[in-house]
């Protein structure tokens, strides 16, 4: 009987992949599968299992061939491959974004900290800043009390000076200032009421009165049409500054003053100070203000008398307004007002001047800010090197101080008033 081919290897390994597995192969396969989905972590090599599991396994599949384990496996699913470890230096994206985080957090919290501080002391300064303040405002509150206090002493302690009452007391110069300006006000209100609708006509005046203005006002052709209430102004004042302010002692007559302005001027010859001849001066005038007010008073009503003739006559002349008893009355309160301002200012030991630009055709005066302010009311800034019109008030320079010494010091009372001439 003929021998039937041996079979090959390969034949053999063919035959078994088509059996089903034996029991073995399938315990052992469970058993694989099992510790693959078991929450410890599965070796990565069999090398790395402990003697107790190898023991266990070959007790357990004394038989079992290692290539049909091997075959088992393949065919159930693979376990999932266990978390690498971390190796030192590995970088986690996760724990640098923690980091930095957290490095952010601890920066805004400084933050946080710096700003609080520096509001604390943002606040301090303004509280230190608040009393630095009130402090410095009651601290000029006490200059100002003691410069006050200052001012009436001196004018308490003078010895040749003469108040308003005549008291011999020294006048402060905030009253002469004062005075001047209620003076300056009256005499414009005055113009106004009498000469708003009034007109000038010089076709009327006669030579003399024509003569008379061209040397109080050299400009007034050029104010006619211009500055018809300014130019009356100007026209008065000059008169009141010639008559009244200008003279020696409103009171005494013109021969009396020439004596003594004589005397002064001898007496001072000898003196050994300035200080010594303004102090004869107030005294003598003040003795004359106090003792012969009846003689003063007879001859200041010739003046005030005088005065108001010649203003009527020169007015009624250039303008349509004639005079009244209403309009003369009002004069005659301006002209006293001056009369006491300025036997005021002539007792005080200082040297008080009644200050009145004249303004020439042929020459230019220009604009002062010191001792002139307009009425038109520009700026002072514009005025610079500006040509003047005419002065419509006086204004009043001190030299010297309250003891009629240091003559070399002067200052400005009462700023005259100017009129500007046009850009």
């Amino acid at each position: 009987m003929p021998h039937s081919p041996k079979p090959s290897p390969s034949s053999n390994r063919r035959r078994n992949l088509n059996q089903p597995p034996s029991s073995t192969a399938t315990t052992a396969a469970t058993t694989a599968l099992t510790r693959a989905l078991s929450p410890t972590p599965t070796p990565r090599s069999s090398s790395l299992a402990t003697p107790s599991s190898r023991n266990t396994t070959s007790n357990l599949h004394p038989t079992t061939p290692s290539r049909t384990s091997s075959l088992s496996l393949s065919r159930n699913p693979s376990p999932s491959p266990a978390r690498p470890k971390e190796e030192p230096g590995h970088y986690n994206m996760q724990d640098s974004s923690e980091d930095e985080l957290s490095a952010l957090q601890q920066e805004n919290l400084h933050l946080k900290d710096n700003i609080n501080a520096l509001d604390a002391q943002n606040t301090l300064l303004r509280d230190t800043l608040r009393q630095v303040k009130t402090d410095h405002r009651q601290e000029l509150a006490q200059l100002q009390d003691q410069i006050r206090g200052l001012k009436e002493f001196v004018s308490k302690s003078g010895n040749g000076g003469a108040g308003i009452n005549g008291s011999g007391q020294t006048t402060s110069d905030e009253v002469f200032e004062e005075g001047m300006g209620k003076l300056g006000n009256g005499l414009q209100n005055w113009v106004l009421v009498y000469w708003r609708r009034s007109k000038i006509d010089l076709s009327h005046a006669s030579e003399t009165t024509l003569t008379e203005l061209d040397r109080l006002v050299p400009t007034y052709r050029d104010l006619v049409s211009t500055a018809k209430i300014h130019l009356l102004q100007s026209l008065v004042s000059r008169l009141l500054t010639e008559s009244i302010f200008n003279t020696y002692f409103v009171g005494l007559s013109p021969s009396e003053a020439d004596k003594l302005a004589e005397a002064e001027k001898s007496l001072g010859t000898y003196a050994t100070s300035p200080e010594m001849m303004s102090q004869w001066r107030s005294l003598t005038l003040a003795i004359l203000q106090k003792d012969a007010s009846g003689k003063l008073q007879r001859e200041t009503s010739t003046i005030v008398d005088a005065l108001v003739a010649k203003v009527n006559r020169l007015l009624d002349e250039i303008t349509s307004s004639k005079s009244n008893d209403a309009r003369d009355q009002g004069l005659r309160s301006l002209i006293a007002s001056a009369v006491d301002l300025s036997r005021l200012l002539a007792v005080q030991k200082a040297v008080f001047a009644v200050h009145m630009p004249q303004v020439l055709p042929h020459q230019q005066i220009m604009f002062d800010a010191e001792t002139m302010e307009d009425i038109g009311g520009e700026d002072e800034e514009g005025l610079f090197e500006r040509e003047i019109s005419c002065v419509t008030f006086p204004g009043i320079i001190k030299r010297g101080d309250e003891t009629g010494g240091h003559l070399q010091f002067r200052n400005v009372i009462s700023k005259a008033r100017v009129l500007c001439c046009p850009e």
